[in-house]
C-alpha cells in the first residue's frame, strides 16, 4: 500500500488539502519529525514523492514543504484498489467523465473537452 501526505493549511477549506503520494523508500516517522522541528524553526523539509503522468505513470519528485505554513499535515495509506474505488465513488468526476462521453459520441472525431475536432 502506498503512503500519502497531505497538508492541510489554515486558509484553505477542509475539502481543499493538497495529498502527495510518497515514494517507498521514504521513512514517514523520519519525515514526521523533520515536519515537526522545521514547523518551529520555519525552514523547508524536502519530500520524496510521486506525481502522476500520463497514461498512468508516475514520476518521481522531490516537493520542497515549508511546515509553518501549513496548520496540519497528517500520512495515510491506501492501496491502488481503494484509489480505483475512491475515484469511482467520486461524483464530479463520474460526471465529467459522463460529459465527456456523451459529447464524444455524439460528435465523433472531435476534442470532448474543447470541441474541435481532431487532427486539424
Amino acid at each position: 500500500m502506498a503512503w500519502f501526505l497531505a497538508l492541510q493549511g489554515s486558509a484553505h477549506q477542509t475539502h481543499q488539502s493538497a495529498a502527495y503520494e510518497l515514494q517507498d523508500s521514504v521513512d514517514i516517522d523520519k519525515l514526521a519529525e523533520e515536519l515537526t522541528s522545521a514547523a518551529t524553526l520555519d525552514r523547508v523539509v524536502p519530500v520524496a514523492a510521486m506525481l502522476p503522468q500520463s497514461k498512468g505513470r508516475r514520476q518521481k519528485v522531490t516537493l520542497y514543504v515549508r511546515p509553518a505554513a501549513w496548520g496540519l499535515w497528517t500520512f495515510y495509506q491506501m492501496s491502488e484498489e481503494d484509489q480505483r474505488q475512491l475515484i469511482k465513488e467520486n461524483p464530479l468526476l463520474n460526471a465529467l467523465a459522463q460529459g465527456v462521453a456523451q459529447r464524444t459520441h455524439q460528435n465523433p472525431g472531435q476534442n470532448p473537452l474543447f470541441g474541435q475536432q481532431f487532427g486539424g
